[in-house]
């Protein structure tokens, strides 16, 4: 719906620079151009609009875990890489909501933390776990690798280099040109710790 979108590009705008407590629906309303009842018709609270556009900001990666995890054939390592390399391209253009996010996380609020988890991001990563375990059982990854922590592995690596490249492409002698290129060989570094031996080459082609 037109109107809901504009709530959303409006919300999105104002908590990514002030953060979700330093906006009211009525800045919200007024950026957006329409009523703070309005607003409410849409969404019964605030918090639940924050959700609402961190839910936005994700729906594309959500969508590429859920097509990789209905798939019965097809190599779940190279589909793994293709989630990685997606997660990094989906983080890098939802920025401003990433910022948000981990900012908002920072002020140790465990009920938005909760409902994060719940609303958002917990099928997501059941649906990564599932791929991490579907790699295991065709004998590509070590059974004995928590599959929930690879799966928590696996999105850190995208998560980490996001926040600390602004440094890590300054180091003295660093090995990072390209943000790609050092998500791509990070992984790699971590499948080939998880991989069963001479499962890994070539998956990621």
């Amino acid at each position: 719906m037109p109107g809901c979108v504009k709530i959303l590009d409006a919300a999105e705008s104002l908590f990514a620079s002030h953060g979700v407590d330093g906006v009211s629906i009525r800045e919200i309303a007024e950026a957006a151009g329409i009523s703070k009842a309005t607003v409410f018709h849409h969404f019964d609270s605030k918090e639940a609009l924050y959700q609402a556009v961190v839910r936005r900001s994700c729906k594309g990666i959500v969508a590429l875990v859920a097509q990789m995890a209905a798939r019965e054939d097809g190599n779940p390592l190279a589909s793994l890489a293709d989630y990685r390399r997606h997660d990094l391209q989906e983080t890098l253009a939802h920025a401003d909501v990433v910022r948000l996010v981990l900012r908002e996380l920072t002020l140790g609020r465990d009920d938005q933390a909760r409902q994060l988890s719940e609303e958002v991001f917990g099928e997501h990563f059941v649906r990564l776990r599932r791929l991490i375990e579907k790699a295991q059982h065709a004998g590509e990854l070590k059974t004995d690798v928590d599959a929930g922590l690879a799966a928590v592995s696996v999105v850190s690596i995208n998560l980490f280099l996001f926040l600390v490249w602004p440094v890590l492409k300054h180091l003295p002698d660093t090995p990072f040109v390209r943000i790609e290129d050092a998500a791509e060989s990070m992984f790699a570094l971590l499948l080939d710790g998880m991989a069963r031996s001479g499962s890994v080459s070539g998956s990621q082609a």
